[in-house]
């Protein structure tokens, strides 16, 4: 009885600890209630359409996964999550990315299936510390591909077949 108590007590305490202790949030309302403590915001496939404009509160987010959603815009305001360096927005319906992103020291940055198919030169200074860079499902053909493998020389990119399309 008492060994039943002590495992059920101990499975108790490891998913309270997983749960908020590591800093891991897949759910804004909770991660609100204390937003110095939110290093990890999942966001997977919430439906929704924007990025909230309260994520930017989160001075000590770090890895921000907003895949498989319906979102259109990255807002600027997304250069004020300094600490971020793993961005996946994957499987989106993002065109372009605001220029001011540049400025985040991004080691991962995933974007598969949207529609971004360059980068403005101001994201060579990203190349520095970007070291993933996920792009398949885009179409893009080679002229568009050697571009951007010139502004992060240092990332594996990972790009899908090169299109015949005339750009």
């Amino acid at each position: 009885m008492m060994k039943k108590l002590l495992i059920l007590i101990l499975l108790i305490f490891s998913k309270a600890c997983f749960s908020q202790g590591n800093g891991y949030f897949n759910d804004i309302d909770k991660a609100l209630k204390n937003p110095n403590s939110v290093i990890i915001l999942d966001l997977e496939k919430q439906k929704i359409k924007q990025i909230p404009s309260s994520i930017f509160h989160f001075i000590n987010l770090e890895k921000l996964i907003l895949k498989r959603n319906y979102i259109k815009v990255v807002p600027k305001e997304i250069c004020l999550l300094t600490k971020l360096h793993y961005l996946d927005i994957s499987s989106n319906y993002i065109s372009e990315l605001p220029q001011q992103m540049h400025s985040l020291k991004l080691d991962t940055l995933i974007m598969w299936d949207n529609r971004v198919r360059e980068f403005n030169e101001e994201f060579k200074v990203m190349g520095t510390t970007l070291k993933y860079l996920d792009l398949r499902a885009i179409q893009m053909n080679k002229k568009e591909q050697t571009e951007i493998r010139k502004l992060f020389p240092h990332a594996q990119i990972r790009f899908g077949h090169p299109c015949n399309c005339n750009r």
